[in-house]
């Protein structure tokens, strides 16, 4: 998470502080604002209109605000300024969402492939004035002011004191990256059509390897620049804004290297059967209705909005983006999912994933937490449905099942790019072998994996250093599901008053909420334990 981003939290904590409301109980508090307005007063998905944003307008005003930085008196004249700057954000990142929506429901579409493009081109633009401003303030005379609890809170600008590092270089750098990153999108497209298999590592495959060499030296060229030993510790802070690090994690996914790849040699064929079901997309609907009307509380007002705005799209389609995501429109204060079925019952499970996210924009008016606490949430409700559910024995096992594999694979994913970014000569050999070596790590390398299938994890080129999320993340959230095992509405309980937090790290989320930090001492195990109990 960037740093830039505190200022939304503190933003979100002046609208707490107006409407004299606390995170503790806000989802009540939201849901009877819902039921007592009528269901107009929601912005239906359909109704949405999407305009391209004018990024010159946000500079202009930028270079205004930055100006009253330098001379206005009145600290509230200078903030009325900056939340206008704010309100041009939000727009730009609205209808940076929207784009992306529409271009992944069809990404044949050359409108919204073009309009995608163009904000995706263009957030560089919007990031560095961000930083731009709060770089500007620190300077302001009005500066202890503006450190009033009111406003930003004491010591907010520490951060601040000195150079911003978005210069020229620096932007060009990112905007280089944005531009590799869109043409992984082009040919990801264009491959949407190959069937064989050898075909598109030989085609499009080996152009993403390419492509990926670049990327590599691109992004390492990102962290030399601004002072970084490697990329990984740039990613981790600038992106991420994790309070653990990359050392924390190698040493972890190691652990769990040893602790559950004998397990996970273990899993037999027939557990997975139940993920393999043909199911309808009625079905996967019916399936979060059901977990939602049992668990109730956030989620059944969560999901009277979801239903209310149809503020998803979960059906079929050979032009649809092949993941599933969902991301949060602040122009409506209205979260969306974006969900790419397979036709089968795991669809179940992906919704509800993406429904707890849902859960937790719908919480706080837009989450500000970073990936590593907001997958806690997702993942927690994908356990939670399992106890809540129509979920019998065997769905439970397969997502167990599924669970392991996300431990011990996404481990070795996050390793690989660990290794990756380390590689004194980038070439396409040597990224093969290293994600060779990592199967072998991972007993990966006895699933008949070809080594030049790091292609197909859309995350190595659109989001490097997110997949450690799915691993500690998973971690926590097994911990919800540990708890209502051992006694039934608690790690329901636990999972509710989560969804409030305003702790962006998960160390710190941990911590606030009572969890065992994935990195103690027998954490590994306790998980191992538990997936004994279930899989045998």
């Amino acid at each position: 998470m960037k740093k830039w981003m505190r200022l939304i939290a503190t933003l979100v904590m002046v609208f707490f502080l107006l409407t004299g409301c606390s995170g503790q109980g806000l989802g009540q508090f939201l849901g009877d604002i819902f039921n007592s307005i009528a269901v107009g007063a929601a912005t239906p998905f359909k109704d949405m209109e999407y305009q391209r944003p004018d990024a010159d307008a946000f500079e202009a005003t930028l270079a205004i605000t930055m100006e009253m930085a330098k001379t206005e008196k009145n600290v509230k004249t200078l903030m009325n300024s900056v939340f206008s700057l704010y309100e041009m954000y939000y727009d730009y990142y609205t209808n940076y969402s929207l784009a992306n929506i529409h271009y992944c429901i069809d990404m044949t579409d050359i409108y919204w492939n073009d309009e995608y493009s163009w904000c995706l081109e263009n957030a560089t633009r919007i990031d560095s004035g961000m930083d731009q401003l709060l770089y500007a303030l620190a300077e302001s005379p009005l500066r202890e002011k503006l450190e009033a609890d009111e406003y930003f809170g004491a010591g907010f600008f520490d951060a601040y004191d000195g150079e911003s590092i978005w210069d020229d270089t620096f932007t060009s750098l990112m905007n280089q990256e944005a531009d590799l990153m869109n043409k992984y999108y082009d040919l990801e497209a264009s491959a949407a059509g190959v069937t064989s298999q050898e075909e598109f590592f030989t085609g499009y495959g080996y152009e993403m390897e390419q492509l990926f060499v670049e990327l590599i030296k691109i992004r390492q060229q990102i962290a030399d620049y601004v002072g970084y030993d490697n990329y990984a510790d740039f990613a981790y802070e600038f992106y991420f804004y994790r309070d653990y690090t990359p050392a924390q994690a190698e040493a972890y996914v190691q652990q769990i290297a040893q602790e559950l790849v004998p397990l996970y040699h273990q899993l037999e064929y027939d557990v997975w059967q139940d993920l393999y079901k043909e199911t309808s997309q009625d079905q996967v609907y019916s399936y979060l209705k059901d977990t939602v009307s049992s668990i109730g509380g956030t989620a059944q007002y969560a999901f009277k909005l979801l239903d209310t705005t149809k503020l998803y799209d979960i059906g079929y389609s050979e032009n649809k983006y092949g993941a599933s995501f969902e991301t949060f429109l602040y122009n409506y204060n209205e979260p969306f999912i974006f969900m790419c079925p397979t036709g089968y019952a795991m669809d179940q499970l992906t919704l509800v994933h993406e429904f707890g996210h849902f859960c937790n924009d719908y919480a706080v008016n837009g989450s500000i937490v970073g990936v590593d606490v907001s997958e806690i949430f997702s993942q927690g409700f994908e356990y939670l449905s399992l106890c809540y559910s129509s979920a019998g024995k065997t769905l439970t096992e397969a997502k167990m099942a599924d669970s392991l594999c996300v431990f011990v694979e996404q481990s070795a994913y996050a390793a690989f790019e660990l290794a990756i970014y380390r590689l004194e000569e980038v070439t396409v050999e040597n990224v093969r072998a290293a994600f060779a070596d990592t199967c072998v790590s991972f007993g990966m390398d006895g699933l008949g994996i070809d080594v030049r299938s790091y292609v197909t994890v859309p995350h190595f080129f659109i989001a490097p250093m997110y997949v450690i999320s799915y691993v500690v993340s998973n971690d926590v959230a097994l911990q919800i599901y540990q708890a209502e095992r051992a006694e039934a509405g608690s790690g329901v309980k636990l999972w509710e008053d989560s969804l409030f937090t305003m702790q962006e790290g998960l160390m710190g989320f941990v911590n606030e909420m009572g969890f065992v930090s994935p990195f103690g001492e027998g954490r590994v195990a306790s998980i191992r334990d538990t997936f004994k109990s279930i899989l045998g």
